[in-house]
């Protein structure tokens, strides 16, 4: 089973006419683009931003809907940005977020 990333398709909208980007989403985006050997070792869903988002309740419950999420095989779940890029690079190779 392939690690699970969640991150918001962007942009969206919050608020009547208000169109947003998800910044820690973003930083993601761009370690993906850079390393896009990720693509074949990990299982990247973009949701939507809009809740509940129901494979996130179904995952990890109604009160976990936070984005973005890294769900590794056995579970556990990496929440920050910086660590999810550092998690993934030392995992399956690729650049690393620079200290």
């Amino acid at each position: 089973m392939k690690p699970k990333l969640f991150i918001l398709k962007m942009p969206f909208e919050d608020g009547p006419g208000k169109m947003w980007i998800c910044s820690h989403c973003a930083m993601i985006e761009g370690a993906l683009s850079v390393n896009q050997h990720w693509d074949d070792v990990v299982d990247i869903q973009r949701i939507d931003f809009e809740r509940p988002r129901e494979v996130l309740v179904e995952l990890l419950g109604e009160d976990n809907q936070w984005l973005p999420v890294l769900i590794l095989e056995n579970g556990e779940t990496i929440t920050a940005p910086v660590e999810i890029i550092n998690y993934l690079a030392s995992t399956f190779g690729g650049a690393a977020a620079h200290p």
